[in-house]
């Protein structure tokens, strides 16, 4: 690494880097609602998608319940929805005041 490629405070030089933040006042792809719009398209086209594959094969489960069409779906989205419920039930409980360490 060459002394040119670093600054005065000893980190690497980034003004000539890829991929750097955009500016305040760029617009960003993610702050379009339509691009918003089409990212929850493409997510539910993809459940629906992987919801209708379950149909193309013949399931064998330990248990009765894990044969039913749909089942790993929906169980998969009712253990998301508990984790996040759960994680905001317990960050009331254990969050601390902004000034807990002044």
């Amino acid at each position: 690494m060459s002394d040119e490629s670093i600054d005065e405070s000893g980190g690497q030089d980034v003004s000539g880097a890829q991929g750097a933040h955009p500016l305040p006042d760029e617009d960003w792809w993610l702050d379009r609602p339509n691009s918003i719009a089409l990212i929850i398209k493409l997510l539910v086209a993809a459940g629906v998608i992987v919801v209708l594959a379950d149909l193309s094969y013949e399931k064998h489960g330990e248990f009765h319940f894990r044969e039913w069409f749909g089942f790993d779906a929906v169980f998969g989205f009712a253990a998301y929805v508990f984790l996040i419920v759960t994680a905001k039930g317990w960050r009331k409980i254990v969050m601390r005041g902004e000034d807990y360490y002044d």
